[in-house]
Order: C-alpha cells, then structure tokens, then sequence
C-alpha cells in the first residue's frame, strides 16, 4: 500500500480521475502553451497584414482620367482587365517612365478602377495597347473576406474561453473543488522543524502512524479520529504543523482555504465539498486539511437571516460528508482555526473532529527550542545565549520568535557584521515587542523634560513595587506607537495567574508617570492617557471578573476575555442592575483613587532620586535597568533560575 501511495504521489496522476490529474498538470506549462498560440496569432496576423500590403508602395494607383492620359500619350504598355463588380472593373499594367538624359526608359506598375465602357474599350484597342481579360476566383474573394473574420473569432477564443477554462475550468465548472494535491515528496516540512508544542506533535503523530500502517489499528479494533481541529492563537504552528503531518505521513495530502468555498453562485460551495470529498476517496487514505475553517464553519444558530444563506448550505454539506450516510473511512480531516468559539457544535462533536489539538504560545523551554531551530539559518556569535533572550520574550508566538532572528541578521548585516551579536539579538526583541525607535521625531525641549519626568516617575515607582512586572528599559525616544517615551517593562518567567497584590502594583506603577508630573511641574499633560486607559481596564477586570474586590464579592459583572460573536451576542443583556453599575463605576474609581495616592507618597519620599533619573534621561536618552540601579544605589536583583 505504501509503495502504491508513493508511486501515486511521484507520478501526480489518477486514472480513476483524469480531470484532477489534469487540473494538476494544468500550471506553468498550459500557460506556457496559452502564451506561444498568442503570439503565433500575433505572427500570423503581422504577416497577413505584410502580404496585403507588400507592393502598395511599389504599384501607382491612378484615376480613371490619369489612365486616360497616359493611354492618348502612349505610355501605357498592357492592360490586365479583372471584374470586380457589375460595372467596375480593375485594370492593372505596366507602363512607361521617361528618365533623365542618358537613363533608359523604365517601366512601373500601375491600378486603376475604371467603368469600362465601349469607349473606353475602342480608346485602348486604338493605341495598341496589350489587352488581356482576368476572371476574379470566387473563392479567393471569398477568402480575403472571410480571413480577418477569422482570425478575430480564434483570436477571441484564446483570449477569454481559454483563460476562463485555466482559472476556473469553464463557466460551467464553478462547482468543481480548489483543493490542490501536494506531491507525497514535495514536502520538506517534518516534525524536526517544530518545536515548542510537544503535546500537539504527540497527538498528530497518532495520525501520522494510521496512514502509515492502518492495519495495525484495525486489528486490534481500534478507530483512529476521523479529524483533529488545530486551535490557537494566531502564529502558533497551526499551519506549519499540518505541513509537518503532511510531510511525515507520505500519502496523498489535499489543502484547501475555507474562504475557497464561497463563491458569488448560490450551491457552488455545497457542490465543491462533495466533489473535493469524491476526489479524496479516490485516494484513500490520504489527509485533507481545511485552513481557516471558521470562514465555512460559523454557527448556524445565529438567529441572524433564514436557513437558506449560502454558508449554511456548504456547511450542511460539509458535515454530511465528514459523517453521514455514506461515509468512506481512509480520510483524516485537519482543520486549523484561531476561532473555535464561534465554530457550529454539530462540526465539533466526535465523529466529525473529535479532536481539538491546541497549540498555545509556547513557555520559555519551548522558546529556547525554537529560537534554537531558526538559529541554524544564521550566523551567530559564540558569545550569544539564547536562553537570556527566550526568559525575556514571554508571550512571543514561534512567529514573533522567527521574526526575531531575522530581524537580528538584518541589523547585523546593515551593520557590517560578520555575524550577529547578542546586541542586535536584544534589539531585535525590543523592536518586535515595542517597534523600532523614531529618532526622526522632532521634540521640543520643553515636552522632552516632560517626558523624562514622566517615564522617570514610571521607573522608580516601578523600582519600590516588588510586585510590579520588573522594569526591563526606559526611554524619551518614540519607539512603536507610543508618541513621546516609553518604560519597558518585561517578566522574569512565565506567568498563567496574578495576585492581587500584584494587580494592585500595577496600577500604582501605571500611575506613576501623572504624579511625576504633578509634583514636579504642577500641571498634568495628555501623554498619560495611555497609562489611564490601561489602569482602567484592569481595575474593571479585578472587580468584575476576578473578584478582587470586597465590596462587590466574588461575582462575575459580564466581563468577557472571548471575541465577540455579535451573531450570538446581538440580544444579549446585561444581568445587573442599573444600581449595580454604579457600585462597579464607584469601585474602580476607588481603585485607580488608591493607586495613584501610593504613587504620589512613593515620589514625594524620593524626589532627589526622580530628578537624577530625568536629568540622566534627559542626557543619555535612554537606560537600561543596570545602569538604572547603578545610579541610584540600589542592589542589584539576581533573575530566577530558568524552569
């Protein structure tokens, strides 16, 4: 069976099924084809249009009085009399031309349309001239009409029938599957090539290990899942592992996007799920991969429009085929999302996906594996240690960790480098988590001492919270989207919950930035609106859905961490009352109130040290946290061990 698989792969062809075959034939060379009959027309039209003019130039078109003349004068050699019509008839000759003294006499051509009359007739007869009668071939002048005609209509076809059948196989073919087939040895991508979601390869390799030898699983009784949902947050791995599965598996892989089965016809993405599904059980086993499935997959129980809308449709079809009445066994459906909230139960339940793979962002063990796996593309120096750079990207996806590298190698390369340095490995991690800086921005010195009280306020607030997220870098240059400054702050370790204590020095350390500017300049500025939008936002989140507060209790108020689905969420209400909200409003003013009255005693007890920080950011622009704790005297934290 492996070998009939493989020899399927390598040979792309299906005899079961010569239209995919040749649909998967149908790329570069049919172009090619397409593009060398376009330009034989183009050639074949050039060369008619040469041939209907090739003597123009050389043949002198009279009038019937300017034959005449040379008649009566005797210049006139021949005449060649050819009807064209009922009355006119074309003459055509040679005649003479007199040269200049001592040239011979030259002889030309020469055309004329004339009524040939008997006069006309007796006028030629009497000067001698050489008169011969011509018929004109029917079939030559029905040619001459008919070519251009011709070659217009070919022309046409090539340009449009030929092109429609290429991009969509024929107007009458719009409910034929996109689902492209992908060469057993044309995937390069193994389980070696991902690292950082261990328990998701072990699941996936359970597959892998069906279509490999299913007869082993049959023996024993036992039925591998008929699909696997791939879930998580976007640039996790979704795809990449699905081509890793592929590559692994060495059978028939088939790939498609949700968004190919709409179509502008109603029942074309219905009829596309039952041909894509006649195609992959004519290869069975094989796997079928359904990128982004939730653009096909959304809830049908929406209460939104009528149970004939065109996702409906496909979906309804889709499930039919994943298990219904006729179902084949040999096909492993993988879908990937980063949606699963919105995705219809019926699609969820075992029999059609009865797995959901998730793969989440992945903790600082799994990133030092995948900055270790990118690395190898790159040249590095001995003295980089990617574990400092993995303990300091929490929350980075395996795309954010690629990104990284590169990022690193281009700052490396437009320095000049030979290799990239652990420098341009720290500056790349901060260009991704905040953007790049813009030491292009033109700031007056006033707003610039602004700023550096400001950030400097964030810092050393910071420094007194032993709670607070450790304050990583600060800075009065603009970097990302933050307008003016900014004070980076990163964790230590990966962390899945918070105390509130620790939501609570948050809020002081976000509060920090206005109380600066209140004790020092006794006015306030727009630039801590950010800071304010923040503060507010968890405070909400500790009253309303952590229950961190004593006054509310341990109730949730309608806080949602979810997207919004507004096909589920349009009527939805609110479970309090009016009297309720206001308590919440009150609570989290209460909060903020708190916060911002520590932040203030924190920087009246340590002015002296606020105003040497500003002034130090003021002439250095930006520090890090060693240079910060150098300057103000205190010891130095050792980080936690990694875990």
């Amino acid at each position: 069976m492996d070998d009939n698989n493989k020899k399927l792969g390598k040979d792309n062809f299906n005899p079961k099924n010569p239209e995919k075959s040749a649909a998967n034939s149908n790329g570069p060379g049919a172009k090619s084809q397409f593009a060398l009959v376009l330009w034989i027309m183009i050639f074949l039209g050039l060369a008619l249009f040469f041939v209907l003019n090739h003597n123009s130039d050389k043949i002198s078109k009279w009038s019937q009085s300017k034959f005449e003349k040379e008649l009566i004068a005797g210049n006139v050699n021949n005449v060649t009399c050819t009807p064209i019509g009922e009355k006119v008839t074309l003459l055509t000759g040679k005649y003479k031309v007199a040269g200049e003294v001592g040239e011979e006499v030259q002889e030309k051509q020469y055309s004329v349309k004339v009524e040939l009359t008997d006069e006309l007739d007796t006028l030629i007869r009497a000067n001698n001239v050489e008169r011969t009668v011509e018929p004109q071939s029917q079939w030559v002048g029905i040619l001459w009409t008919l070519l251009p005609i011709v070659f217009f209509v070919i022309l046409l076809y090539f340009l449009f029938m030929r092109q429609m059948k290429m991009a969509g196989k024929g107007a009458m073919q719009f409910g034929k599957s996109r689902a492209r087939m992908l060469k057993p040895d044309s995937q390069k991508v193994t389980f070696d090539d991902i690292a950082g979601v261990v328990e998701a390869k072990e699941e996936t390799k359970e597959l892998v290990d069906y279509l490999k030898d299913p007869l082993k699983f049959k023996m024993l009784g036992a039925k591998i899942p008929k699909g696997a949902l791939l879930t998580g947050p976007p640039g996790t791995g979704k795809t990449l592992l699905a081509k890793a599965v592929a590559g692994e598996a060495q059978v028939p892989f088939f790939t498609i996007s949700g968004s190919d089965f709409v179509e502008m016809f109603v029942g074309v993405g219905a009829s596309r799920v039952r041909d894509m599904f006649e195609q992959a059980k004519k290869c069975a086993p094989c796997l079928l991969f359904i990128d982004e499935i939730d653009a096909v997959g959304r809830s049908r129980f929406s209460g939104i429009g009528g149970g004939h809308d065109e996702r409906e449709q496909t979906l309804n079809a889709l499930l039919v085929e994943m298990d219904g009445m006729e179902t084949q066994e040999g096909i492993i459906i993988l879908a990937a999302t980063n949606r699963p909230d919105v995705l219809d139960p019926a699609l969820m339940r075992p029999g059609r996906l009865d797995r959901q793979i998730v793969l989440d962002l992945p903790d600082i063990n799994g990133r030092n594996e995948i900055l270790n796996v990118h690395a190898k593309n790159i040249k590095l120096s001995d003295k980089v240690d990617l574990n400092i750079i993995a303990r300091g990207t929490s929350g980075f996806s395996g795309a954010d960790l690629a990104n990284l590298i590169n990022e690193a190698a281009l700052l490396a390369a437009r320095a000049d480098k030979k290799f990239a340095e652990m420098e341009d490995l720290e500056e790349a991690r901060d260009k991704v988590r905040w953007g790049r800086e813009r030491r292009s921005r033109k700031i007056n010195d006033e707003d610039k001492k602004i700023t550096a009280y400001h950030e400097a306020g964030h810092t050393l607030v910071a420094l007194n919270c032993p709670k607070s997220t450790p304050v990583h870098k600060v800075t009065i240059i603009p970097r990302g989207m933050a307008y003016l400054g900014a004070t980076m702050s990163l964790p230590e370790e990966d962390r899945y919950t918070m105390s509130k204590r620790e939501y609570v020095d948050e809020l002081i350390v976000l509060m920090g930035g206005r109380c600066a500017e209140e004790l020092m300049f006794e006015d306030i500025t727009s630039g801590a609106s950010g800071d304010i939008q923040q503060a507010t936002k968890i405070a909400r989140e500790m009253v309303c859905a952590f229950g961190m507060s004593d006054k509310m209790g341990t109730v949730q108020y309608g806080s949602r961490n979810e997207h919004i689905y507004v096909g589920r969420d349009i009527t939805k209400t609110e479970d309090f009352s009016e009297e309720t909200l206001r308590e919440i409003d009150l609570e989290i003013r209460s909060l903020i109130k708190d916060a911002h009255a520590k932040a203030s005693q924190i920087l009246k007890t340590q002015r002296d040290r606020l105003e040497l920080l500003a002034t130090t950011l003021l002439e250095k622009e930006s520090l890090d946290v060693k240079a910060i704790k150098k300057l103000l005297n205190i010891e130095e934290v050792k980080p936690s061990p990694i875990i």
